[in-house]
């Protein structure tokens, strides 16, 4: 058994490991947003290239961390295949999910990003065939007023109701979230077989592969500013890779429930990114959309707390979450569960709207 005040502080430690992995995910937000837009002060990077150079870095990152996990060679060509198609299917996402972000705000980005579990849990329901329970819609339904309705809804009331630059952006960064949702469901076959890390790093050079191709067969110039790379540097190794690794670290010392409801701030952290470094203005507007999926998420995973505790020894139990909960993070196990569950686990991988 372990001490109850050991216990404590592993807890404590847990929950500001998530915590940081939130709010490095929610640095994406910010830090690409400017990137993306005409400046004087910099050069535009086109979305593409954006995306190559993530994806570049972020598999040199996890390569050290993949080396001691399973060898390349086990890989059959079937599993090659489907790391093709989740590679492409990836890199749609997050290149969709910038030229989105170019002509939105990164407040609605931030507010966009838990897009993926709706997408997800209607994935789940037509591969499934299972339907909503009627406790479940009033959580659902907030989660889409507050995720779509009023952010998309007060965009186009400010357009006359027109499709305007920036309900295009709206629309494209909430397409993204439906990439990343069928992304999911692709991932399943390979998360079942290999390490996480492994499979993270091949998928992130086979994105790579994919934007680099794009980029050579367009002829999409590598337009970049010296002043932008550690900007780059920075969601690449510590809004992806340090968010992951700090994810993992909480999830294992706090459990899947707690774990899920805290990394959910990641959208809080985005807004508040957004006042705070890109002097976007947060309206009263915002903070209700924010308020009501939250309160949507936090109604579904408290109904999530009951089956939370498995038979087995403490030992076991904290290997098999992080086991597969590392799995669900990265999108790359999807086993076939409740649609609480599957909710549960597309909002732990909502977070990561960078490479892998």
């Amino acid at each position: 058994m372990i001490p109850k005040g050991l216990s404590l502080k592993k807890s404590k430690n847990g929950y500001y490991f998530i915590i940081i992995a939130a709010a490095l995910s929610a640095l994406i937000h910010v830090i690409s947003k400017p990137m993306l837009e005409n400046s004087t002060h910099s050069v535009e990077i086109n979305p593409i290239v954006m995306a190559f150079l993530i994806y570049f870095i972020c598999g040199i990152f996890f390569t050290p961390l993949a080396k001691k996990t399973h060898s390349i060679s086990k890989f059959g060509k079937k599993d090659w295949m489907f790391m093709g198609i989740i590679g492409i299917t990836e890199v749609a996402a997050l290149i969709t999910y910038f030229y989105g972000l170019s002509t939105s705000t990164a407040v609605n980005a931030s507010i966009f990003s838990n897009s993926e579990i709706i997408f997800a849990l209607v994935i789940a329901m037509l591969v499934f065939k299972e339907k909503l329970r009627i406790k479940e819609c009033i959580p659902f339904s907030m989660i889409i007023i507050g995720m779509m309705v009023i952010p998309i809804g007060n965009d186009l009331i400010h357009n006359n109701f027109t499709l305007g630059n920036m309900v295009i952006g709206d629309l494209l960064i909430i397409f993204s979230g439906f990439l990343y949702a069928v992304d999911i469901t692709l991932c399943k076959y390979v998360g079942d077989r290999f390490d996480v890390k492994r499979v993270t790093q091949i998928v992130s050079f086979v994105c790579a592969a994919a934007a680099i191709s794009v980029i050579v067969l367009f002829q999409i110039p590598m337009d970049i500013d010296i002043a932008q790379l550690p900007g780059i540097l920075v969601m690449s190794i510590l809004g992806t890779g340090m968010s992951t690794l700090f994810f993992l670290v909480g999830l294992k010392l706090i459990g899947a429930v707690r774990t899920v409801l805290l990394y959910s701030t990641t959208s809080v952290f985005g807004v508040l990114f957004s006042g705070i470094i890109l002097s976007e203005a947060i309206t009263a507007l915002d903070v209700i959309s924010l308020v009501l999926v939250l309160a949507g998420i936090f109604l579904l995973r408290n109904r999530l707390a009951e089956g939370e505790h498995d038979s087995g020894t403490e030992e076991e139990i904290i290997v098999t979450t992080a086991r597969k909960s590392s799995s669900i993070k990265r999108g790359k196990y999807v086993p076939k569960t409740s649609i609480p569950k599957k909710i549960e686990e597309k909002i732990v991988f909502h977070g990561w709207i960078g490479a892998g």
